[in-house]
């Protein structure tokens, strides 16, 4: 198993443009159309892959989140789009696609391959343990991605990647091998695990495109590119997708129910709901920056503010484990399940434990 800690590059394009209207997204119901199965695909050389690439692109769509409009200090007004790609699951309109991508999105369309634009509401997301999401577009015309085993994957095995145009919504195909699977991707207060890296040519507004084994098959999610190492060296061809195989039981829990039965506390989203201490707070604390988190804002009606979290708390340890960069706190509560546990909290300078039990949360 690797592990890379580099600079990344989001994969999903930001473009200037103007929001059509709002557009508020909730749970859809009737999500229940199954993913076809592997059907046997035995491609042969160069010609095998461009086959390959045919059955992909037909479910690959564009997405396009419209953000709500800003306004700076001088009172100018902008407004910005995230350019994404997503994959087709089911004829019903169950689409795929990175959380990044439509993270605080007042609308999102989706353009399908014709050119055809639909409005998507929001289904389920897996964010910050996975970087996905479910998106609902209407039916019609639509054709499913096969899903593969990204369990079978091997280093040097030929894939490709299927994404978005960078300039145009044409999807493009790029060619690459497994460089490598199980590598772990360490992010601000979290350790993304199981990724695999591929050498093809990945860019931006690719975020939430197909890897494609050369039966056809998505066996991964396009989620980042690295394009630095810490040190200031520069890499190339090196990106990173999210294992299908890792995704599958999310998916399947939510074409059942629809929402996703992960456990969460209501404070574990990373930017939104806690950041990592400073260094004068870790220093102050005895502690490095990645040993603790702040906790910035806190889920109304959430399990942590049941258990009587609040805005400014520190959480430094989960159960009998101390946060750590080889530990980070989503980790930690990923671990957790829906079980009790108790967290090692931090407030005015005083510690405390606050027992808290994660449950599911249905977002809209």
């Amino acid at each position: 198993m690797s592990s890379l800690a580099v600079v990344l590059g989001g994969v999903a394009g930001g473009l200037a443009g103007r929001a059509t209207g709002g557009g508020g997204a909730g749970p859809v119901a009737g999500v229940s159309t199954a993913t076809p199965a592997p059907t046997p695909f035995a491609p042969q050389g160069g010609a095998g892959m461009t086959r390959a690439a045919e059955r992909a692109l037909a479910s690959v769509v564009t997405v396009i989140a419209e953000l709500p409009p800003s306004v700076d200090s001088s009172g100018v007004r902008s407004e910005q789009t995230n350019a994404g790609t997503g994959i087709v699951l089911g004829e019903d309109g169950l689409i795929l696609t990175n959380f990044h991508v439509i993270s605080g999105a007042a609308r999102v369309r989706v353009i399908l391959p014709t050119g055809e634009s639909r409005d998507a509401t929001f289904v389920a997301d897996d964010s910050p343990f996975q970087d996905m999401a479910l998106l609902s577009i209407p039916a019609g015309g639509l054709k499913a991605a096969v899903l593969g085993s990204s369990a079978a994957l091997r280093s040097g095995e030929p894939v490709i990647a299927v994404a978005s145009g960078v300039n145009s919504v044409q999807n493009q195909v790029k060619g690459g091998v497994v460089s490598a699977t199980k590598v772990e991707l360490v992010r601000p207060g979290l350790i993304l695990n199981g990724m695999i890296q591929t050498d093809a040519a990945v860019n931006h507004g690719d975020s939430g495109g197909a890897l494609v084994n050369a039966n056809g098959e998505v066996v991964g999610v396009l989620t980042t590119i690295v394009r630095q190492q810490p040190s200031g060296d520069i890499v190339e061809g090196v990106a990173l997708c999210h294992a299908i195989d890792d995704l599958k039981p999310i998916i399947d829990a939510v074409r059942s129910s629809g929402s996703n039965p992960r456990p969460r506390l209501g404070i574990e989203r990373f930017g939104t709901q806690h950041r990592l201490l400073s260094a004068a707070e870790a220093a102050q604390l005895r502690l490095q920056p990645s040993g603790g988190i702040v906790v910035t804002r806190v889920d109304p009606g959430s399990p942590a503010e049941a258990a009587g979290i609040r805005t400014g708390d520190i959480v430094v340890g989960v159960g009998n484990s101390r946060l750590s960069q080889a530990e980070p706190f989503v980790n930690l509560l990923a671990a957790v399940g829906s079980n009790e546990v108790r967290l090692a909290v931090v407030r005015d300078g005083v510690a405390r434990p606050l027992a808290v039990t994660p449950r599911p949360v249905r977002r809209s």
